[in-house]
């Protein structure tokens, strides 16, 4: 079964609501089998998301989301490929935005997989057209709260080394300046106040020059 089968017709005799908001949100599609008739893409127009561009697996991910800038990834596959997944992985570190992956396959390694590398929803079989705006939706806030968690967890990072860095430069201060721990700390926080910088850069600035001092020359 191809991609564009997982998603149904709508019922005609069913009206959907259409978000206006979601005109906002630009969606770049990739699809096995490129079409501008795909179940997919009209779904996602019929709930007035813009799609930005519409390619096939062929083309470069990384260099389209860099040059259109989507909102969020939607891929509709029979299987992500390692190759798609180690992309989606790539795009998650350095590129990061929700993804959506509907597929075929509900292999629990391959979803695994595909949420390690950062998709924010895989959705296997077949799906309701009136169903994309929820799945969307859900998407989009699972990313938020993974991003909030992973800054989070760079300012703790960022914290525990400024004071390794402080812990450090003190150690160049007491030694080279014969004074107590307190004190190098003093001077420390007052050469921050003099510079206006933050203390951990202020000390790690004094620890690059202390070792670049005690580098031999050649």
């Amino acid at each position: 079964m191809t991609a564009n089968k997982l998603l149904n017709k709508k019922n005609s005799h069913t009206k959907q609501t259409t978000p206006s908001s979601n005109k906002r949100i630009s969606v770049l599609l990739i699809e096995d089998k490129k079409s501008s008739s795909s179940p997919l893409r009209k779904a996602l127009l019929d709930f007035n998301f813009k799609i930005t561009k519409q390619l096939s697996f062929d083309d470069n991910i990384i260099d389209q989301i860099e040059s259109c800038n989507p909102s969020i990834l939607i891929l509709a596959t029979d299987i992500p490929s390692d190759k798609i997944l180690k992309d989606l992985a790539e795009i998650n570190q350095l590129l990061p935005l929700p993804i959506i992956i509907f597929a075929e396959n509900d292999s629990p390694n391959v979803i695994q997989s595909a949420i390690r590398s950062g998709v924010s929803a895989y959705v296997v079989h077949e799906v309701l057209p009136q169903r994309i705006n929820s799945i969307i939706s859900v998407a989009n806030e699972r990313f938020k709260e993974i991003q909030v968690l992973r800054d989070e967890l760079k300012h703790t990072k960022n914290q525990l080394e400024g004071r390794k860095y402080i812990e450090r430069a003190k150690g160049y201060i007491m030694q080279q300046r014969q004074i107590s721990e307190s004190e190098a700390y003093g001077d420390l926080r007052k050469m921050a106040m003099n510079q206006g910088s933050p203390l951990a850069t202020v000390a790690k600035n004094i620890i690059d020059v202390c070792e670049l001092l005690s580098t031999p020359s050649v």
